[in-house]
């Protein structure tokens, strides 16, 4: 028997998404209070005691009070009878969207000096606009927002000149300030640039372009991240650059990114572990961590089941248990005693300070692909996905984006080799491109993006009639759009340096055929100017061979000569010795 014990259920209405309603049997065992959120009435005594501790930062602003708090609640009721979970998933409004702006804008406040009343009321429409036009889907319900926001604007603060004040693009930021401040468009943008360079080498090489939607993505991220318990849920096709753009704030912010690595033998234990090793590097040792968490990572059911836990209560039951729960409240302890000079002793205390760290520490980014199947199912089933975090729909790119993208693509494009003549009127894709670079007559490199912006939007229009007419889903995303900007720049090279390849051959041998005619013509030259030496020099060699042929004619005769005379002078000599021979005969005869 179960004495001295009660049962409250804190329950959703069954009506809710994802909710269960409960047995009959057991509710007539229990009566049941309806807790609605309250009405409008309610709303504005509850939050005007939030405002006016708000604006006793600045006394100036003291007057400020009942209008901004009724505009608060105004522009809330507004946007929930507008928008309704029956639309899109996202579309859950409840008070904390009036908690958020409140602390938002206190935030942004307190550290100020002073504020003037146009100053609040523009960042009062800032904040606004995060919290409800940024889950919106249609350009059409933005332009709504947007409107009521004017609208509501005109109606509580009459005195202001809101076209001044209220002029777009409303931006703030605190990285060109030391305080959230609003900002230049174009400033913030050069900024951002550098920083990313920055980024490049330190962290991931993945160029971005910094096109509008971008700017404002980043500083919509950078909006939550700032603050504690600050949760994202990011709705985007593939390629959009929910992570990348996560993963760029966070180091802006000082934040460690954390993901686990799914694979498909990842299992739900494998999960325990590592947010066992997130936890204990949040809430032991302090660390700033932002857990980027895609779709995809759900494996199973369980695994959004402890990510709703974490959001909703900054822990997951049953994580710590037993041995590894005693390890954890000491390893607390000691880090709190040195890091904050605090000595807790007891273990719900040790446990709540280890809750409120995560809470403040550990900020959770959700991406999801809303052209995924189980999208609507996870949904559905995790609720804390729209209460506890704040939505920023991506969408795809519009068309705007996919130029901006495009033109800095393919920007290394040498399309000045020829003149471009446009076929006929200008497209609508070209007329765009023509008003982002300014260009009065089209070039051939504002043809290019705007050919590859029409392929993209053709390809869509085709998928989608091809849906209508099979029911066949081929999803065409941001991602199918760079590989073809890239596809389009690599055959483009490719061609290019083939081209240039051939000319370079051909360049080579009509250069080396003009050396060689070059060549000749010296060489004819010098041939003309030798032959005229060379026909001197003959006569010379021929009048030399003539005094030669005569000397040698004369040599010849004297040597004639020379030979006869010798034959003569051999047949004297021969007499001569046969006189003197008969000569001695004689005389030995006479001799006595």
């Amino acid at each position: 028997h179960l004495r001295r014990i009660q049962f409250v259920g804190a329950c959703n209405p069954p009506t809710d998404a994802g909710r269960v309603g409960l047995s009959s049997r057991f509710l007539r065992l229990a009566p049941i209070l309806l807790v609605d959120y309250p009405a409008e009435q309610s709303l504005k005594q509850i939050y005007r005691c939030f405002n006016q501790a708000l604006l006793k930062l600045h006394p100036n602003l003291k007057g400020m009070l009942d209008p901004l708090n009724n505009a608060m609640v105004h522009f809330y009721l507004r946007n929930q009878e507008k928008f309704t979970p029956d639309v899109a998933p996202q579309y859950i409004y409840s008070p904390r969207e009036l908690s958020r702006w409140v602390r938002a804008l206190y935030e942004a406040v307190e550290p100020l000096d002073a504020m003037t009343a146009d100053e609040l009321v523009r960042l009062w429409a800032h904040e606004a606009l995060r919290l409800f036009q940024d889950r919106l889907i249609s350009v059409e319900e933005k332009d709504w927002c947007e409107a009521l926001m004017d609208e509501v604007a005109a109606k509580f603060f009459p005195g202001l000149d809101l076209a001044v004040t209220l002029a777009r693009p409303i931006l703030y930021s605190n990285w060109l300030k030391k305080t959230y401040q609003s900002t230049d468009r174009e400033v913030l943008r050069d900024f951002v640039g550098a920083r990313l360079k920055v980024f490049y080498e330190e962290e991931l090489d993945v160029p971005l372009v910094i096109f509008d939607e971008v700017l404002d993505h980043v500083l919509r991220i950078d909006n939550v991240l700032r603050h504690p318990m600050g949760h994202l849920l990011l709705v985007g096709e593939s390629g959009v650059g929910k992570t990348v753009l996560t993963r760029f704030v966070s180091w802006m912010n000082g934040l460690t990114v954390f993901q686990i690595k799914a694979n498909s033998k990842y299992t739900i234990e494998q999960f325990d572990e590592d947010l066992r090793g997130l936890f204990r590097r949040v809430g032991v040792e302090g660390e700033k961590i932002c857990f980027i968490f895609d779709e995809s990572n759900a494996l199973s059911s369980a695994f959004l089941e402890r990510m709703n836990a974490l959001l909703a209560s900054g822990e997951v039951p049953g994580l710590f248990e037993g041995e590894e729960r005693v390890q954890l409240m000491a390893a607390c302890r000691d880090a709190f005693s040195q890091r904050e000079g605090v000595m807790l002793d007891s273990e719900d205390e040790l446990s709540r300070r280890f809750t409120r760290i995560i809470q403040r520490n550990l900020h959770v980014v959700f991406t999801m692909n809303p052209a995924s199947s189980d999208f609507d199912n996870r949904c559905t089933t995790s609720p804390a996905l729209f209460n506890r975090c704040v939505v920023d729909w991506f969408g795809t790119w519009s068309s705007n984006a996919l130029a901006q993208v495009a033109h800095a693509f393919t920007q290394q494009l040498d399309t000045g080799y020829t003149d471009y003549k446009l076929p006929g009127k200008n497209p609508q894709e070209l007329e765009l491109v023509m008003s982002l670079t300014g260009q009065e007559l089209p070039t051939l490199s504002e043809a290019v993006v705007a050919s590859l912006i029409c392929v993209h939007n053709s390809v869509k229009t085709v998928a989608a009639k091809l849906r209508k007419a099979t029911g066949r889903q081929h999803y065409l995303s941001p991602r199918d759009f760079l590989d073809l900007i890239n596809k389009f720049v690599a055959t483009e090279s490719e061609k290019r340096n083939s081209l240039e390849d051939q000319q370079t051959h051909i360049r080579t041998g009509l250069l080396k055929l003009s050396e060689t005619q070059e060549q000749v013509t010296e060489l004819n030259k010098e041939m003309v100017a030798k032959s005229a030496i060379l026909r001197t020099k003959d006569a010379e060699a021929n009048e030399k061979l003539t005094q030669m042929v005569e000397k040698q004619n004369e040599a010849e005769n004297r040597k004639a000569i020379a030979e006869k005379l010798t034959v003569e002078l051999t047949t004297q000599n021969e007499q001569i010795r046969v006189r003197r021979e008969t000569v001695e005969a004689e005389l030995s005869v006479a001799e006595p």
